[in-house]
């Protein structure tokens, strides 16, 4: 993967619908592409040859559901997770550590409905948290190779987290009478749009490519990362209610 490099740096954004398993595409898709660049590094050209590179140097490999611990390539390769408004305050808190180090260990970052424009709006020090976030990540570069935005809809994801980087949406397809999910990886571009002597030059997006998974249980999140965002995910209930009902000083 390019962003394990020093230097590089890769942000993306994924959107589409709650249960439409954004989450597990980037897991899988982070993971493949870790262990395609640990093989082209170690030039091991054959998928066996490389299965056989990753498993001498790193364990038995885990890629399905049924995984219930964590791999030797998750373990080194483990990534910060957030998940949900209120743990903004815990990725703010937790950013020092994780992005103001020496540089030399570079984090991978999901945030899992983290953020949302929406922020800016409840006022008082989520907005001023929110703001600070986007400072953050303009320069996560710095301690980060990769970060993972996951969103309902584009809409509500930060400006400066879908500029510059991978954007990915997720809808249902239906086949040869089954069901899959269409990752479609789309690449803004601008186009011209002419009004008498005048162009103007209008962003839209580009479909790339398209992943087609079909909407199987073997392909959900392994179990040992399911139990822990379905952890933080309880938090996130506990922590939105006491905010919701003014114990805001509660959260934490």
């Amino acid at each position: 993967m390019q962003a394990l490099q020093v230097g590089w740096f890769l942000p993306i954004v994924i959107v589409g619908r709650s249960g439409f398993g954004k989450t597990s595409y980037a897991y899988y898709a982070l993971k493949t592409g870790i262990i395609r660049y640990l093989c082209t590094k170690g030039e091991r050209d054959s998928i066996d040859d490389c299965i056989s590179y990753i498993e001498k140097n790193y364990g038995e490999l885990c890629m399905c559901k049924y995984c219930n611990e964590p791999d030797g390539l998750d373990k080194t390769y483990r990534w910060a997770f957030y998940t949900g408004i209120t743990d903004l305050e815990r990725f703010m808190g937790d950013a020092p550590k994780l992005l103001a180090g020496d540089g030399k260990e570079r984090k991978i970052l999901l945030m899992d409905d983290l953020v949302t424009t929406t922020m800016y709006s409840m006022g008082g020090r989520w907005r001023r948290m929110y703001m600070m976030f986007k400072e953050v990540i303009r320069v996560a570069r710095r301690g980060a190779s990769v970060v993972i935005a996951t969103s309902v809809t584009p809409k509500l994801v930060p400006d400066i987290m879908r500029q510059g980087g991978e954007f990915i949406s997720v809808r249902h397809v239906y086949k040869d009478n089954r069901w899959f999910f269409a990752y479609e990886r789309l690449a803004k571009v601008t186009v011209p749009e002419k009004y008498g002597k005048y162009v103007r030059y209008v962003p839209v997006y580009q479909k790339l490519y398209v992943d087609v998974v079909p909407f199987m249980a073997v392909f959900g999140l392994p179990r040992w990362l399911e139990r822990e965002i379905d952890e933080r995910k309880k938090q996130l209930i506990i922590d939105a209610s006491r905010l919701a009902l003014g114990g805001e000083d509660e959260c934490r």
